[in-house]
């Protein structure tokens, strides 16, 4: 609440107190200082005369935040009621509502009810549909990106590559004879090698490259700026490192391993996402073909070994 007046004050604490928090600021400088520094802050009440920031400032001040914390609020603006002029610039800056000075004490709790319970839905609405959107990205059990938006960001990054004459590579990964550790230690036991093998993929790749996981025990990587021999690097190490990586559950040690098909942009002549996929499909093929736990990055299945 920012308001100068101690009347006012008292009169508007005494009618809220028992139902909300009330923090008080003396001018709008003081309001707009407590905005930024508490996050608690849910609804605005400022009157529009007050020293050093007035009511209208500091109105246009929470409006223009680049933060939507801020810019999101309420703001219910008291004046008197014969003030047109100012309730009308209020409105152009944007206030939820008004408040008749002297304020009444059932019309005050009333206003502030609404617009509270408007806010906390509206916030509850854009929590929700942030959840929706992650549950729509994301694979549930390895909190990885799924395929819907590995492929979204695979088109946008293929589309960049392509106009600056960048190279891109794509690894796709597969866990071998995933099928029996789910057979010999359990579902369970499938399902923590996935989570662990996801988050040391996660640890290995860097900012700017895209890890998923593409379906079953298979996962695929995106690499801007990378060339074959980049790739076939970062397959190694992943090989490697999977490798060397002990999974326990339940008490029982499960070995694990992997093979990888690798596509390069450049050295395919890539036209299209599908394309590039398919190209390392095959020799993802080539690679548990060969033997598995190995990489694959030509089309006559030559690889590395551990």
């Amino acid at each position: 609440m920012a308001e100068d007046s101690l009347t006012s004050v008292a009169v508007i604490s005494r009618d809220l107190r028992e139902y909300y928090t009330l923090l008080h600021a003396r001018d709008g400088e003081e309001a707009w200082g407590m905005l930024l520094s508490d996050p608690r802050i849910e609804l605005v009440i400022t009157d529009v005369q007050m020293p050093i920031l007035s009511g209208q400032q500091l109105l246009k001040l929470i409006r223009q935040s680049p933060e939507t914390r801020i810019s999101s609020l309420p703001v219910i603006v008291m004046t008197t009621a014969e003030d047109s002029a100012e309730k009308h610039l209020a409105f152009l800056n944007g206030a939820n509502d008004f408040l008749n000075k002297p304020v009444d004490s059932l019309e005050l709790r009333a206003r502030v009810d609404v617009h509270y319970r408007l806010a906390r839905n509206i916030r509850e609405l854009e929590e929700s549909k942030k959840a929706l959107a992650e549950l729509a990205t994301t694979d549930s059990l390895t909190k990885l990106k799924n395929r819907r938006l590995f492929y979204s960001q695979a088109e946008q990054n293929l589309s960049a590559c392509r106009r600056y004459g960048k190279d891109m590579s794509l690894l796709l990964i597969d866990i071998d004879h995933f099928k029996k550790v789910n057979d010999t230690f359990g579902h369970h036991a499938g399902d923590e090698v996935l989570v662990k093998v996801a988050r040391l993929l996660a640890r290995m790749v860097r900012a700017v490259d895209t890890v998923a996981r593409f379906g079953g025990e298979e996962f695929a990587i995106l690499m801007p700026e990378t060339n074959r021999l980049g790739a076939a690097v970062l397959g190694e190490r992943i090989r490697a490192a999977i490798g060397r990586e002990q999974i326990v559950v339940d008490g029982r040690h499960i070995p694990v391993t992997v093979s990888i098909g690798i596509s390069t942009l450049a050295a395919e002549d890539i036209e299209s996402i599908d394309q590039m996929l398919n190209i390392a499909d095959q020799r993802l093929y080539l690679a548990k073909n060969g033997g598995r736990n190995r990489i694959c990055v030509n089309d006559d299945g030559k690889s590395h070994f551990a």
